[in-house]
C-alpha cells in the first residue's frame, strides 16, 4: 500500500519548487495547483520614473511588475537609486534575477516582519510601490496603511491576479487514487478552492487530511471552511512545511517504508 500523499496546491511555478523539496525529503507528493496566476501586463504604472522604494511581497509581484514595465516601455530613470525590500529570501532572489539586487529581507518572512525590518523614519514624502495581486491581504491593507501613517505616498499596483483553476480529469483521478495525508495551502484562496462550496465533490475525502497552512490568515480560512486538522507553519517557507509534516505521526515518508 502506498503511503499517504501530500498534496501541494500552490500555483505554478512555485508548486514545482515546493513539490521538489518535499519529494527530496521522501514524501509521496501530488503537485496539483488549485489556483493560477495571470500577469496583468496592462496594469498602469504611476509616474514616469521609478519610486524611492519598491516592496516585493511575492515572486509573482516581481514578474507582474516586470511585465507591466515592458508593456509601458518602462523603465525611465535609474534603477540603482531605488531601495528594494522583499518579503522573503525567494522573493529577493526573483527580484535580483529581474534586475533588483540587494533587497532588504526580514528575519520573519511575512508582511509583519517586512514592516518591522523597514526603517522607522525617513518616509515623509517618499514614493513607495507595492506590486500586488487582486486578493485581499496584508500587502494591500496593512503595509500601505502603516507606511502612509509614516508620511509615505504609497501606490498598490495590481500587476497580477489569482483565479481558481479547474482540475482536469487526470488530476481528479490522481487525487481519488491517493490516500489523503496532508494538503499544503499557501493562501486563503487555495483553502477556498479545496474546502469551499465550489470545490469538486471528488475532493471530499481530502477534507479529513491535515491542512498545512502558510500563515495565520490561511490557517484561519481553513478552520472557517471546516478543516478539522489545521497546522500553521512556523515559517512561511518549504522548511516550515517540512517541520510540520515531520510532526504528523500518521504521515510516513516513502523512504521510511523501505
Amino acid at each position: 500500500m502506498n503511503p499517504a500523499a501530500v498534496w501541494v496546491t500552490r500555483p505554478a511555478p512555485g508548486n514545482a519548487v515546493t513539490s521538489g523539496v518535499l519529494r527530496d525529503a521522501g514524501y509521496r507528493v501530488l503537485d496539483i495547483p488549485v489556483l493560477e496566476v495571470i500577469l496583468e501586463a496592462a496594469g498602469s504604472l504611476p509616474g514616469e520614473t521609478w519610486p524611492d522604494w519598491i516592496l516585493f511581497v511575492s515572486a509573482n509581484a516581481v514578474a507582474g511588475l516586470e511585465a507591466a514595465g515592458r508593456q509601458r516601455g518602462f523603465p525611465a530613470g535609474d534603477r540603482s537609486r531605488v531601495r528594494v525590500a522583499a518579503v522573503g529570501a525567494r522573493t529577493a532572489e526573483a527580484a535580483a534575477r529581474a534586475g533588483w539586487p540587494g533587497a532588504l529581507v526580514p528575519e520573519e518572512e511575512n508582511a509583519a516582519g517586512l514592516l518591522e525590518a523597514l526603517p522607522a523614519d525617513g518616509w515623509e514624502g517618499r514614493t513607495v510601490w507595492i506590486p500586488a495581486g487582486n486578493r485581499e491581504g496584508s500587502a494591500r491593507d496593512d503595509l500601505p496603511a502603516a507606511l502612509e501613517s509614516r508620511g509615505a505616498r504609497v501606490a498598490v499596483l495590481p500587476v497580477y491576479r489569482t483565479e481558481a483553476r479547474a482540475l482536469g480529469a487526470e488530476e481528479i483521478a490522481r487525487l481519488e487514487a491517493s490516500a489523503p495525508g496532508a494538503a499544503v495551502v499557501h493562501s486563503p484562496s487555495a483553502a477556498e478552492a479545496v474546502l469551499g462550496p465550489e470545490a469538486p465533490a471528488a475532493l471530499e475525502p481530502w477534507w479529513a487530511a491535515a491542512f498545512v497552512a502558510i500563515g495565520a490568515r490561511t490557517g484561519q480560512a481553513c478552520r472557517r471552511l471546516g478543516a478539522a486538522r489545521v497546522h500553521v507553519a512556523a515559517a512561511p517557507s518549504d522548511r516550515g512545511i517540512l517541520d510540520v509534516l515531520a510532526s504528523l505521526p500518521d504521515l510516513v515518508r516513502e523512504k521510511e517504508r523501505r
